[in-house]
């Protein structure tokens, strides 16, 4: 006694089901996905910028001298730029000129490796180059705002601001409420 023999597989109908549906899945979740990605690249060069700010004022108040962070594209100077998206780094200021000099230690330097991200000291308090830590801690100055941006206008964009005391705070809003903007 033969059994007939039952076809095993999918139909080609269950087939475009399943490819329809996957479809409707990717279409909603890459979007979502390349927010999350961007959001994830903001707070990431966000945390390092704070963390070489907290490295310049430890480093201030250890030496007993001036610590500068300044924005660098080469790692050697600082540069005349207010943004900040191609590296930053932190340099002991023995004369208290503000500038890098032949004689003044560079601490540390940071490339970043994304290079989607706008790192902008906001025009607000007219573009700070630099932000100053004196051996006490304190920064000297206006309230320094530095504003980081996706480039492709994706996620949700950040502002580090440096108040006088030092401290640095992560914000959504800048000092006055506005909204970041990266211009």
């Amino acid at each position: 006694m033969d059994r007939p023999v039952r076809p095993s597989g999918f139909t080609l109908v269950e087939l475009i089901v399943t490819i329809a549906i996957a479809a409707i899945i990717l279409t909603i979740g890459i979007p979502s996905f390349r927010t999350l990605i961007a959001n994830s690249t903001v707070t990431s060069e966000v945390n390092q910028l704070v963390a070489y700010m907290h490295l310049a004022r430890s480093e201030a108040i250890k030496r007993g001298r001036n610590a500068v962070l300044c924005a660098t594209s080469d790692g050697q100077t600082c540069s005349k730029s207010i943004e900040w998206q191609h590296g930053f780094m932190v340099f002991a200021d023995l004369n208290k000129n503000r500038t890098k000099d032949a004689d003044d230690v560079i601490l540390t330097v940071h490339q970043p490796k994304e290079k989607r991200i706008r790192i902008l000291s906001a025009k607000s308090n007219y573009g700070r180059k630099t932000i100053s830590y004196y051996p006490s801690g304190m920064s000297p100055g206006s309230t320094a705002t530095i504003e980081f941006c996706d480039s492709e206008g994706i996620g949700t964009s950040k502002a580090v601001i440096v108040s006088n005391t030092g401290r640095p705070r992560v914000s959504d809003k800048r000092p006055d409420g506005a909204e970041i903007t990266c211009n």
